[in-house]
């Protein structure tokens, strides 16, 4: 990153400042720095929320301009500093992991870290409903153990929320692939052209066509020169499952 040495530089130049220099001098000069960083960061990485998290970072000095400062002041000054830099030294990961989508990113921070884990921070809406899930796992039946389905719903859930999108695609086609024996058929295709009244119909034939061709397709397709990875208006059958999970609902219910 052109530019980060020199403020890094100009940081380290500071510390020393701290330790011998008066309160309105340490003041003027960490207050040069601030802005000065504050300006570069704003200009190279806008938009980001860095030029905030560099803003909240802790007030670097030594006490009032005619005061004079305690050791204990100048040590805690050198630790604002510190994190200062540490701030700097940071950055360039902070941003390859912002242009990174979540799998990459989670890859990415735990080799940046040195271990065989992967740590996962996210929140997203559910792909599906948790209380869809709940009914599900409230359901007794003496003919069909739910507990694969379930488990289905909630990677669903996990895909979703981050971004594994051909996972997506595969675990909606499982889910589909794992349902018609509970309505009494062997194939998705016999329950898509049986069960229900015109409009569920057509809405588990989406299932049993479009989102079973995109997930053939990425389960299939051999690799190639050039890839495009799908997004989420290509794998969100969202609405269409959720039909099909309430049905499945309905038919163990009675």
């Amino acid at each position: 990153m052109r530019g980060l040495d020199e403020l890094a530089h100009l940081g380290a130049a500071l510390k020393s400042q701290v330790k011998f220099a008066a309160p309105l001098e340490v003041s003027m000069a960490a207050s040069g720095w601030k802005a000065r960083v504050a300006s570069w960061v704003s200009d190279n990485f806008p938009n980001t929320g860095l030029s905030a998290e560099w803003a909240a970072l802790p007030i670097i000095e030594i006490g009032l301009p005619l005061s004079n400062p305690t050791s204990l002041a100048r040590v805690m000054a050198e630790g604002h500093v510190d994190r200062h830099l540490q701030w700097l030294a940071d950055l360039p990961f902070k941003v390859r992991m912002r242009d990174l989508t979540i799998p990459e990113a989670v890859n990415a921070e735990s080799i940046e870290v040195g271990r065989r884990e992967v740590k996962l921070n996210v929140t997203s809406r559910a792909i599906v409903d948790p209380s869809r899930i709940d009914e599900l796992r409230n359901i007794t039946s003496p003919n069909f153990d739910l507990a694969k389905l379930i488990r289905l719903c909630e990677e669903l859930n996990l895909a979703f929320a981050t971004q594994s999108y051909l996972s997506m695609a595969m675990l909606t086609r499982a889910i589909v692939d794992h349902v018609p024996p509970i309505f009494g058929k062997s194939t998705f295709s016999e329950v898509a052209n049986n069960h229900g009244g015109a409009t569920l119909k057509r809405e588990l034939k989406n299932l049993d066509t479009t989102a079973r061709s995109i997930a053939d397709l990425h389960l299939h397709s051999q690799i190639r020169r050039k890839e495009v990875l799908p997004t989420i208006t290509q794998v969100d059958s969202s609405n269409s499952l959720d039909l099909l999970l309430a049905e499945v609902i309905v038919a163990l219910s009675e």
